[in-house]
């Protein structure tokens, strides 16, 4: 079954035309993207019989783009078979925006941002943003998605951060800078990505950083292999989402610490319904070497919070360790699938979806450390609010026996956002 976004974009209307001829395809309604990077999406063949599955996947792939609000397919009929008719309403190609970001460790922080969402209508994003308060925030980030051949890929990303560290009782002042390059293979399914990172960190007090000058550098090459048969990016309702990355630091690659850092991410989605999806996901981190000793501090995770254990505020769950596990079930419901919504003269796609909650999570530096009765646990509900760029903003209340009920507000899919370092 199509996800309810295809289903919504007129493809009942073309089963009277299944097995019909195909004679032409247009696309209509595009005034800024190439209209080679919408064709390369489009499967249905001139010439072909009309499947209107073979649609249904065209409509999830361009949406998926996240360059339309909308995406319509009409049909009619013609001397020799059935014309199809591709309709598409751009969203706005670059737009300066209000920034705001949260974490529950430090707080709001507001400032301005720019995205730019179809650079010279190829599908390439470039945008920044800076942001002030509860840190101060400055971000670039690039992503060519498809350059050429089968998805070959580039993404490059660089910060500067500055905030309180509240959990390791620091501040942070670091730069970041990271370029991906990646491949699909066993054709739409399997990818592949290879990259590098230079990580700087600088602490204003001694006991955080490896280096006795209070300050890092850390060197780091990885290289990540994933599987993905979701049947939509941004409502997925069916499939898998696997990636296994790996990550070296230091060693022969000169500068601060030495150990391997091996993330397993495993994503089921699967039906209850035609609106409501059971996700199950597990994440699993582990890195070696000592730490403190190879691994510094601030590579280890503390866990509570909107992104790891909710139920426990951000380190409420007093585990913490250079290793974690966590896993995350959710049942979604979609009170609104992704739909077009205008606002002056620009047009963007938003949803609205509840979901029950539960997390499990535990984290560790050494094997004997590890025990099951000191795994945490934490059940709720939430609210998410489907958007473009970021795809989610979540909204959740949730309950631990040890920490009580506690208020989680988070951007972006809680699975993605548990691999990251910041809470």
């Amino acid at each position: 079954m199509a996800p309810v976004s295809a289903r919504q974009a007129g493809v009942e209307d073309l089963r009277p035309f299944a097995g019909h001829r195909v004679t032409a395809i247009d696309v209509v309604g595009v005034e800024k993207t190439r209209e080679f990077v919408i064709r390369r999406e489009i499967r249905v063949a001139v010439g072909a019989p009309l499947d209107p599955a073979v649609v249904e996947g065209d409509i999830v792939r361009l949406i998926n783009l996240s360059l339309f609000a909308d995406v319509r397919v009409s049909a009619r009929e013609e001397e020799g078979g059935v014309r199809l008719e591709y309709r598409l309403k751009e969203m706005p190609a670059a737009i300066p925006y209000p920034a705001v970001s949260y974490t529950e460790e430090n707080g709001f922080s507001v400032g301005v941002g720019m995205a730019a969402g179809n650079l010279a209508g190829r599908d390439i994003t470039l945008s920044g943003r800076a942001l002030f308060g509860g840190t101060s925030n400055y971000r670039l980030a690039l992503n060519w998605p498809w350059i050429t051949g089968n998805h070959v890929s580039f993404r490059f990303d660089a910060a500067h951060v500055e905030r309180p560290d509240e959990l390791r009782g620091f501040h942070e002042d670091s730069d970041e800078f990271t370029p991906w390059a990646g491949t699909y293979f066993a054709g739409d399914r399997g990818r592949l990505q290879v990259g590098a990172s230079y990580f700087r960190m600088r602490s204003d007090v001694g006991g955080i950083t490896l280096s006795q000058g209070n300050e890092d550098h850390l060197h780091r090459l990885g290289v990540s292999v994933g599987w993905d048969t979701r049947d939509s990016w941004n409502l997925p309702h069916r499939g898998w989402l696997n990636e296994v990355q790996v990550f070296r630091t230091g060693g022969f690659l000169g500068g601060d610490g030495d150990f391997w850092t091996v993330n397993a991410d495993v994503r089921r989605f699967q039906p209850q319904g035609e609106r409501r999806t059971l996700v199950v996901a597990s994440l699993l981190t582990l890195q070696s070497g000592e730490a403190f000793v190879d691994v510094p501090a601030y590579m280890r995770y503390h866990l509570g919070g909107a992104n790891t254990i909710r139920g426990y505020s951000v380190g409420g769950a007093h585990v913490s360790g250079k290793n974690q596990y966590l896993g995350t079930v959710e049942l979604r419901h979609t009170v609104a699938p992704p739909h077009r919504v205008d606002i002056l003269k620009w047009s963007f796609r938003f949803g609205l979806e509840v979901a029950a909650i539960g997390d499990v999570g535990y984290a560790w530096d050494t094997a004997d450390q590890f025990a099951l009765r000191r795994f945490r646990g934490g059940i709720g509900a939430g609210l998410r609010l489907l958007t473009p760029g970021s795809g989610m903003a979540r909204f959740d209340v949730a309950w631990s026996r040890e920490d009580g009920f506690h208020f989680h507000l988070g951007v972006g899919s809680k699975m993605a956002r548990q691999r990251q370092r910041l809470r």
